[in-house]
């Protein structure tokens, strides 16, 4: 195989595995807050059609944030774009509540769902953010560590 081609089927399977983190980890946060809201309710099953919502629409908006060059563990920060990144998939996520009836139709819990799937962006970014920075202050370090092997 060529290098380019290598170098593309690496960009793509980056890109991929990205999405796929990204997908897993919001449809879990979906399915914690969808379970919670089920057993408040008495009820101790899941509609097995809101869960493939869940999967789908995570999976979907994965895919469009990172077209979008719009993925949480690139953030360095909260401006504007990525404001309107985490506001506009909580709102998607929370039509696809609304429309697929997940909380019956709750206008409340519907609210209370979107309010939690942006807390839950904001503590994505945050830890995301932590990791890279402890990522990069132990490159340095091993750079350091190099350069004076090196030297000696």
């Amino acid at each position: 195989m060529s290098k380019k081609i290598w170098a593309l089927v690496e960009r793509w399977l980056t890109i991929k595995i990205g999405v796929e983190i990204r997908c897993c980890l919001t449809f879990f946060l979906m399915m914690f807050f969808y379970c919670v809201h089920r057993l408040l309710g008495g009820m101790a099953e899941a509609n097995i059609w809101h869960i493939a919502q869940m999967i789908l629409i995570a999976y979907l908006f994965g895919w469009v944030q990172a077209l979008l060059h719009a993925d949480f563990d690139e953030m360095d920060g909260l401006g504007l774009k990525e404001w309107a990144v985490l506001i506009l998939g909580a709102a998607a996520y929370a039509l696809t509540a609304w429309l697929g009836q997940w909380f019956g139709q709750s206008v409340a819990v519907t609210f209370l769902f979107l309010i939690y799937m942006i807390g839950c962006g904001l503590c994505t970014m945050l830890i995301y953010w932590i990791k890279r920075t402890i990522d990069a202050r132990l490159l340095n370090a091993e750079l350091k560590e190099f350069q004076c092997r090196r030297e000696e």
